[in-house]
């Protein structure tokens, strides 16, 4: 019998959920969201914890699958807007701002003096609010220069985790749509909005459409994960749109 692993990175809860191919769920598993609240309007991940979480999550629901090596393919869903920066050696450099977090309110009303809110509707489809993902980075490289400067990747959190579960990183559509810096219209990155946001594009990660192959299970993940290294990791996407 062939398996499937969905996996979401939610506000509330990280669940794992494993299906036969019509779709029919045979096991799950769900633990809470670490999320961390230091003060009124402030809410962020730690990148190892969410790992640390998933890894929990997959092996509680693998505990009712007799033969794992009977999943064939496992994909991720999260929020949207929070991602995380990497090092070069894929080591987060800093911890993940939540998708609801609104620090970020000066960046996005300087987003809007240096571009402006309705050029900014025109080439994303988003009206302007703190929570897009391009406020998080502008935050992050005002307030956190040491590690902004170590920092080469950026990958929202369904990507996050796909990556340390292949080592293959890429963003879909449905998440990038999230993130104030794609082209709507052209599906691509936003080179313009890029430049006007003094935002380097080889930080981002390639964009793919949802489930697109990416790579196998690493056998490190495999080592933590109990996942077979013959199961194909797919580009997710933003949960609410997945769902």
């Amino acid at each position: 019998m062939t398996l499937l692993l969905g996996l979401d990175v939610g506000t509330t809860s990280v669940k794992a959920v494993v299906y036969q191919i019509d779709g029919i769920a045979v096991s799950a598993s769900s633990l809470p969201t670490p999320t961390h609240v230091p003060r009124p309007g402030w809410a962020f991940y730690r990148p190892d914890e969410l790992w640390q979480t998933v890894v929990a999550a997959i092996r509680g629901a693998l505990t009712n699958v007799p033969n794992p090596e009977q999943i064939a393919s496992v994909a991720v869903a999260s929020v949207a807007q929070s991602g995380v920066l990497l090092d070069a050696a894929g080591v987060a450099t800093t911890d993940s701002i939540a998708w609801f977090d609104s620090r970020t309110r000066p960046q996005a009303s300087w987003l809007a003096e240096r571009i402006g809110k309705d050029e900014l509707f025109a080439r994303s489809g988003l009206s302007l609010q703190p929570i897009f993902s391009l406020n998080k980075l502008l935050w992050h490289r005002e307030h956190e220069p040491e590690a902004w400067a170590r920092s080469v990747a950026w990958l929202m959190i369904a990507d996050f985790i796909a990556y340390r579960l292949c080592g293959e990183g890429a963003t879909d559509l449905s998440l990038a749509s999230r993130t104030l810096m794609l082209d709507l219209h052209q599906k691509r990155w936003d080179e313009q909005t890029l430049a006007q946001a003094g935002i380097d594009p080889e930080l981002l990660a390639p964009l793919v459409s949802a489930g697109t192959p990416l790579g196998t299970i690493t056998s490190g993940a495999a080592a933590l994960t109990g996942l077979p290294v013959t199961a194909v990791v797919a580009a997710g996407g933003h949960d609410h749109v997945c769902g």
